[in-house]
């Protein structure tokens, strides 16, 4: 006999349980119960980044904005008030990081990639403090970036590839519910995976022991499939394998339990889905009459179902209209609360936002004025007010694979949730179909799940989390009197250089001090004083920079950009610098070799750079600088490894790290952004150059893009080593960074216009764009010289928690 169930009503952990049962449902409550207090306890954030475009060359600038939600109801978080970010390079060491004020789960940022980066598969992961209690949560994405020097990253693991081209494909059986039971038909998913981590074809025949053959199976998408099998007593079977690449295996399929259940759900539905149990015979007839429970935990939410084993099939009806879109768990519970068997489960509602982008004209001319407007409703077709970015792109120069893109869509509801890589995941979002609705269920799956496990939950075994959230920026460290023992009870004062609040903290009894809760851009300088309980300050301060940062993960690259699309990129970017020089943006050329002094000898020099002497990339001394006279910009162009000096309207010259870089970080004798052609080449004693992470890091992001440091014969300069650090200690920690804000030329008169070619690849950004009460919102830019398709991507969140993306393609003639 067949039973229906209809669920109406869900379960937010901090209500009642809701349960339509069937018996005594104690055991079950007290399951929910321990799972609302871990939950409660465990917290979870999640980051995600939109990019500008999918990959970048050499003197670009990667653009993003981050929007960090509270775990599974997806609203913007206010938990964290900082966000990490990190450019990491194919050997897992970081080249640059920076600090992003969140502002209520907002934020956005950029990084400025030098002209000398090699080529590589870079990755960019965001995290707050928050997030490294589970270090799997952290938003990570392969960046691809070329090179147009044709230079590369040596990789430091040269027998990876030797090691990859020794696998052979491999594939893994998944019985749905968890495990096999004898006389249950059940279905049996699989995945096949080549070498290189990515799916491969398969198809297969199973034999029993007896080498009867009771079924064939063919993977249908990406190495995936599933066939059924109804596992007989005394019987074992396994499957002889043939890949696409001709590799042939034989495989075992797991055993059978001879006594046991499974847990069936059929999703292809669009509007509800059917969770079948079953149990065999042996079990069924130990256990009749007894209560068994279905817990269905989705987007922060449980469900309870309960009810008795008075028959050996048990059918269950929920409306998907129900749950919140996304990944649903659901587990089987015992009389006893033993969790019996465990599905995965996606619930695709029409929940998400409604994006509706207009604009004013069908298609556009190069250079012309693009106004679109953005109307945004929810659920209910009632307007919603959100946070949005921008991005629009010319797909001729930056092509992409639309089914690999990772979106805030398939990032937040699927890929963050599931462990290992998904192949393609904007597929299924893309056109949701029955085709995409059943490789989407294979994913489920094959693939696990990580929010929690059920048996850590009962026994109570989760771990304290370890790390508090991090509402503002932190200055710590320790003082000690002269002969090393640490000051309890001293006071120490902190101060910034150009005004501000005087902050005062107590040391405790180990002599350490805390500055909390601080908002502070980068590179802003301070001044810690401290005096002893007694006044006298007699004392030596020592300042603790930033915790070392996570391990990287050695990402392993599996959407790799095809030669093709990098190639449309750097020839773009290639003539691009061409241009420059041609109308004169860039005076002279950069040379292919510089020498440089020994570092023996530069380290003995006087330096204003908070590096210290001798950590310089590049050093010039008076008697080369002087070698040409006339404005400084004059005698340093074309000297300076690397360096450009561009020349902009007003007449002022800025040095760049490339021909395409921002501008550069310039200090003289100790003062920021100063103009460099206020001094002539006699002037000048040193001018050293900062270009890499490992000699820029000290000034935080204002050195993403290079520094320029320049000590005048007068300025003299001090070492590092001559700054007294009794009772007195001047830092620089690392601030807040602040956003460069993406330039977007105007041709509104066209007699201004250059003559210089637009050959921009990203036309467009704008990471924060909100809607206001009736969903509306409008931009407006200007196209480049590009012609073809151009994309616009437009993704974010409302005030709810609902997301919503939306791509709009016009044309360019």
């Amino acid at each position: 006999m067949k039973k229906l169930f209809l669920a109406t009503a869900l379960l937010i952990l901090s209500s009642q349980t809701i349960a339509y049962c069937q018996g005594d449902s104690t055991v079950l409550k007290n399951a929910v119960f321990k799972l609302k207090t871990v939950l409660s306890n465990h917290f979870t954030e999640k980051a995600y980044l939109h990019f500008d475009k999918p990959f970048y060359a050499a003197g670009d600038t990667i653009y993003f904005k981050a929007y960090v939600i509270a775990g599974e109801l997806h609203q913007l978080s206010a938990l964290s008030g900082v966000l990490h970010v990190d450019l990491i390079n194919g050997n897992s060491k970081t080249d640059q990081s920076i600090k992003l004020q969140l502002n209520k789960g907002i934020a956005w940022g950029d990084f400025a990639l030098p002209d000398s980066l090699p080529s590589g598969n870079y990755h960019v992961r965001a995290y707050t403090r928050w997030m490294k209690n589970d270090p799997d949560s952290f938003f990570d994405k392969v960046i691809p970036i070329g090179s147009i020097s044709g230079k590369a990253i040596v990789y430091e693991s040269a027998s990876g590839a030797k090691i990859l081209a020794q696998k052979k494909p491999d594939l893994q059986f998944f019985p749905e519910g968890g495990y096999l039971v004898q006389g249950i038909r059940s279905k049996i998913a699989f995945k096949a995976i080549a070498a290189d981590g990515k799916g491969i074809a398969v198809k297969g025949v199973v034999n029993d022991n007896n080498n009867n053959e009771v079924n064939r199976f063919e993977s249908v998408r990406l190495g995936m499939g599933s066939f059924y099998l109804l596992p007989e007593g005394g019987k074992t079977y396994k499957a002889t394998l043939t890949f696409a690449d001709g590799t042939q295996n034989t495989i075992d399929l797991p055993a059978a339990e001879d006594k046991g259940m499974v847990l069936a759900v059929d999703n292809q539905s669009a509007n509800i889905f059917y969770a079948g149990i079953f149990a065999n015979k042996k079990y069924f007839e130990e256990n009749k009459g007894q209560t068994l429970g279905l817990v269905i935990y989705s987007g922060g939410s449980t469900k309870t179902v309960i009810t008795k084993l008075d028959n050996p099939r048990l059918i269950l009806r929920l409306p998907k209209s129900e749950f919140k879109t996304g990944v649903a768990q659901i587990t089987l519970f015992s009389a006893k609360g033993e969790p019996l068997n465990e599905r995965l489960a996606f619930i695709q509602n029409p929940g998400l936002l409604t994006l509706t982008l207009k604009s004013d004209k069908l298609s556009y001319k190069t250079r012309e004025k693009v106004t679109l407007s953005l109307n945004l409703t929810g659920k209910d077709d009632k307007p919603a007010t959100g946070h949005f970015s921008i991005s629009v792109i010319d797909e001729g120069k930056v092509p992409a694979d639309e089914n690999n893109e990772t979106t805030i869509l398939n990032y937040l509801l699927l890929t963050s949730d599931l462990k290992g890589f998904i192949e393609e995941p904007n597929y299924y979002f893309t056109d949701v179909t029955d085709k995409t609705r059943a490789d989407l269920d294979l994913v489920m799956l094959t693939h696990g799940y990580r929010r929690f496990e059920w048996k850590q939950v009962l026994e109570n075994n989760y771990p304290a989390m370890a790390y508090q959230p991090e509402k503002g920026l932190e200055i710590n460290g320790m003082v000690k009197n002269l002969f090393g023992k640490p000051i309890g009870n001293g006071t120490i004062t902190l101060l910034a250089f150009k005004g501000g609040p005087l902050l005062s903290s107590v040391s405790d009894d180990k002599g350490m001090f805390h500055f909390s809760n601080l908002v502070f851009n980068d590179t802003t300088h301070f001044v810690l004083s401290a005096v002893n309980k007694n006044g006298r300050n007699s004392t030596k301060l020592t300042y603790f920079t930033d915790k070392p940062e996570p391990v990287a993960k050695q990402l392993q690259v599996m959407n790799i950009v095809a030669d093709t699309a990098m190639a449309l990129l750097l020839n773009n970017d290639k003539v691009y610098q061409d241009e420059l020089v041609k109308y004169g943006h860039i005076k002279g050329i950069m040379l292919k070799e510089v020498k440089i002094r020994d570092k023996k000898i530069d380290d003995q020099y006087k330096t204003q750079s908070l590096a210290g002497a001798g950590n310089a990339d590049q050093v010039m001394h008076a008697d080369e600088i002087e070698r040409i006279q006339g404005p400084l910009s004059t005698s340093l162009n074309g000297r300076l490894y690397g360096v450009n000096f561009i020349r902009h309207p007003s007449g002022d010259y800025a040095p760049v790290l490339g021909p395409a870089g921002s501008a550069m970080y310039v200090i003289i004798d100790g003062t920021e952004d100063a103009d460099i052609n206020s001094l002539s080449a006699n002037d000048v004693e040193t001018v050293e150059v900062l270009k890499y992470a490992g000699s820029t890091a000290i000034y935080g992001m204002r050195g993403a893009a290079g520094v320029l440091i320049i000590t005048t014969k007068q300025g003299g300069g001090l070492a590092a080593k001559d700054i007294a650090s009794i009772g007195i200690l001047p830092i620089t920690p690392m601030g807040f960074y602040k956003a460069r804000e993406f330039y977007s030329p105007k041709y509104d008169n066209t007699e201004l216009a250059s003559k210089q070619r637009d050959l921009r690849s990203t036309i467009y950004w704008k990471p924060e764009l909100v809607t206001d009460k009736d969903g509306n919102a409008s931009f407006e830019y200007y196209n480049a010289d590009g012609t073809g398709t151009y994309k616009v991507v437009i993704e974010g969140i409302d005030s709810n928690g609902n997301l919503g993306r939306q791509v709009y393609r016009y044309k360019v003639e």
